[in-house]
């Protein structure tokens, strides 16, 4: 690939660092991803791994099933056996489909910039067909303003690589975000606390100002009657 479209591609490397996940194109941080179901090749890869996932729990359960039955003394041991292996295997099963669907809430904005990602990157790989077939002295086919289609994809990387920083820092503070009408009503409780604390200081300030004022005004009548009787007395 042409060195100015390797540079503009977004690769595996770069988005894990960016989301801070494991990203394949089946998987992101080991929740599926909803494009996965639009390839057959994708979708068999899927099935292959839960098939796998689904052998290793049937195995554990096959040993956690032995260990189990040695405890009964029943003639049916081998129904008990299977009643044990396949409940531990549905429940497994049902537990990581549970998980997906729960998980899948909060990267749901990932998943999206996920497959524009792939967009970009399969667009570059178009200008690179395009590049190989201009070598070629039968194909006619030319790219018309390479350049502008460049700067396009330069800018739409640009834009890729600030909405994956922005959503790994949205997902990291979900909780945070999701409390934001709780945290903005304690806040107003707090405001409106501190402003009756603040009324209350003030107004028992000019209390105690009222009354300092008061206390000076009767000390200066009692002076002032002092002296008229030491004048009358005179």
């Amino acid at each position: 690939m042409n060195s100015d479209l390797e540079a503009l591609r977004i690769t595996k490397p770069q988005l894990e660092k960016l989301t801070g996940l494991d990203i394949s194109s089946v998987f992101m941080g080991g929740i599926v991803r909803p494009s996965t179901f639009r390839s057959l090749s994708r979708v068999f890869s899927l099935l292959v791994t839960e098939c796998s996932v689904l052998m290793v729990v049937f195995i554990i359960s096959l040993g956690l099933g032995l260990v189990i039955v040695r405890s009964f003394s029943s003639n049916d041991n081998v129904g008990i056996l299977l009643l044990v292996v396949v409940s531990i295997t549905l429940g497994s099963a049902i537990a990581w489909n549970f998980y997906q669907w729960r998980r899948y809430k909060t990267f749901r904005s990932l998943a999206h910039l996920l497959d524009e990602v792939d967009r970009h990157n399969d667009i570059i790989q178009a200008v690179q067909v395009m590049d190989e077939l201009e070598t070629v002295q039968a194909a006619n086919l030319t790219l018309p303003n390479r350049a502008e289609v460049l700067l396009a994809l330069e800018a739409t990387r640009e834009s890729l690589l600030s909405a994956l920083m922005t959503e790994r820092i949205l997902r990291r503070h979900r909780p945070l975000i999701e409390r934001r009408q709780e945290l903005f009503s304690h806040i107003e409780t707090h405001l409106t606390t501190l402003q009756t604390l603040h009324i209350n200081n003030q107004a028992s300030e000019y209390q105690q100002f009222l009354a300092e004022a008061l206390d000076i005004g009767l000390a200066v009548q009692r002076e002032l009657g002092s002296k008229r009787k030491e004048n009358s007395s005179k």
